[in-house]
């Protein structure tokens, strides 16, 4: 028990921030003035949602992602918590060998992974009113502190979400005709999860 309230205290912790830091929904492009105020180069964000704006250096913009939570959200918490969740669902009905996951994220919605309802509870969650995105969004932490401690299905499940930040940045640097621009890469997940701190770099 003293592991579950650790990982319950992580994942409040960072759910704070994931969702004060979350930029998605019109502020990006303020937020690519304040990264480039006088130049070219690319942002992506990645929080509860992810988009990537980039401008040239004649003034043109161009995003790639950003179409909404529900239609385009890979390399967001939201995608990273929903995925991690259908996860260990197919682990609990025998689709998938069991794992640490589902332990983990079962514990972070109060819910006992030996509990034979269990499965039945976290369905009618992940449907009650206000619990998305931001309810899958705040396990988006447990999945990664799997990930740094080795968990084979958590570094596979992230690892597209990576690919897929670093194709929206690709996306706008086509788009702009940008040869290895700068990149600020901003946001709850980016912040705070360690397989997203790509920082300002290069494509």
């Amino acid at each position: 028990f003293s592991s579950r309230r650790r990982h319950t205290r992580l994942q409040g912790d960072w759910s704070s921030d994931v969702c004060s830091s979350d930029l998605v929904g019109g502020d990006e492009r303020t937020a690519l003035r304040g990264a480039f105020p006088a130049g070219a180069g690319i942002i992506v964000i990645s929080g509860t949602g992810t988009i990537a704006l980039g401008r040239d250096g004649g003034g043109q913009e161009h995003r790639c992602a950003g179409w909404g939570w529900i239609l385009d959200g890979a390399g967001s918490a939201f995608d990273i918590g929903r995925d991690g969740l259908a996860m260990t669902l197919e682990m609990a009905d025998g689709r998938r060998p069991e794992g640490p996951l589902r332990q983990r994220l079962w514990w972070a919605l109060d819910l006992d992974p030996a509990d034979p309802g269990a499965p039945q509870a976290i369905k009618a969650q992940v449907v009650s009113p206000g619990f998305a995105p931001a309810g899958l969004a705040r396990l988006a932490p447990v999945v990664e502190s799997l990930a740094a401690e080795g968990d084979p299905e958590a570094i596979a499940l992230l690892r597209p979400h990576a690919e897929a930040l670093a194709g929206s940045v690709a996306g706008v640097a086509r788009a702009l005709a940008l040869e290895a621009p700068s990149v600020a890469a901003l946001g709850g997940a980016i912040t705070h999860l360690n397989s997203f701190q790509i920082g300002r770099a290069h494509v």
